[in-house]
């Protein structure tokens, strides 16, 4: 038995008739015959009989079209929100992450898009903390992020085919007096003056946590939530005054720029770069979709 049969049942009860009930169906008669034979068939039992012009139904036939009737009706209605859902699903999808780790996505990102033009796709700049933080709360479904995780509630995925990360080096003036050194030690940066991301990015923590495994202080005399900020105002620092801790794939961005990029001799870690959700949140449709495919597809070259 299945729904089609059901609402094909229901139809002849309230036309007592195969004729005016496929017609209103716009099926054969022939059609509406086979498929109430077989429903007999299937349930064992006779559910409607024909007298004269009449077609009546049995006391089985009584029961299925009152529970029958009931089972369609609350089948139609969700059928047409579910279909409604989806109409409105061309709209916009709302992700947080940030200029320093999404360029990492943004293939997949452009490729997602590129197969489904009807999804607008807003990204929230914030810090991987932030970020972590508002997915954690319900505010955001996704987040791309970068370890480490805070929050206990957040699943992690990764990309099946390709592993993000990025390594964090001591960014200076090319006219800086460390800046021919191939590497440093994070204690030979006691005496600078640093320039940060803010607190809501994991850079500023390891800043901070280097800092101290080093045994000083840092004297951090500026704050950016962007990271284009904090690049120029290195370059518009005195030339032996100012450093900070950056990403080292941003290096290609600002080749042109008077800028070096120094390697930590300090043991720092790679910093993944991952896709967040919450892990007791059914997510939307749409975000369930961007997530399948984000971590599911390869890059096209």
């Amino acid at each position: 038995m299945d729904i089609r049969q059901v609402k094909y049942f229901i139809e002849i009860i309230n036309s007592q008739s195969y004729s005016l009930a496929a017609k209103n169906l716009f099926v054969t008669q022939p059609t509406l015959s086979w498929n109430m034979t077989k429903l007999q068939n299937d349930l064992g039992t006779k559910l409607l009989y024909q007298v004269g012009n009449k077609v009546l139904p049995t006391s089985a036939g009584e029961l299925l079209y009152e529970k029958g009737s009931s089972i369609v009706q609350d089948f139609d209605q969700l059928e047409a929100t579910l279909l409604n859902q989806a109409y409105r699903e061309d709209e916009e999808l709302v992700i947080g992450s940030n200029a320093v780790i999404s360029p990492f996505f943004m293939p997949l990102i452009e490729q997602f898009m590129s197969e489904y033009p009807h999804i607008s796709l807003h990204i929230v700049e914030e810090g991987s903390i932030k970020t972590q933080k508002k997915v954690s709360e319900g505010d955001l479904e996704i987040g791309i992020v970068s370890y480490p995780i805070n929050f206990p509630n957040l699943s992690v995925e990764k990309n099946m085919f390709h592993s993000f990360h990025y390594d964090a080096y001591v960014v200076m003036r090319s006219d800086h007096s460390l800046a021919k050194e191939k590497s440093l030690k994070f204690s030979e940066l006691k005496e600078q003056a640093f320039v940060s991301m803010s607190k809501d990015f994991v850079l500023y923590h390891v800043l901070q946590d280097l800092a101290e495994e080093s045994g000083f202080r840092p004297n951090v005399r500026f704050i950016s939530n962007n990271h284009e900020v904090v690049l120029q105002t290195i370059l518009n620092s005195q030339a032996d005054q100012t450093v900070a801790l950056m990403p080292i794939q941003l290096q290609d961005e600002y080749r042109n720029e008077n800028l070096t990029w120094v390697k930590l001799d300090n043991k720092v870690k790679k910093f993944d770069i991952v896709v967040i959700h919450e892990k007791n949140r059914t997510l939307s449709p749409i975000a369930a979709q961007f997530l399948e495919f984000v971590t599911s597809h390869k890059i096209k070259k």
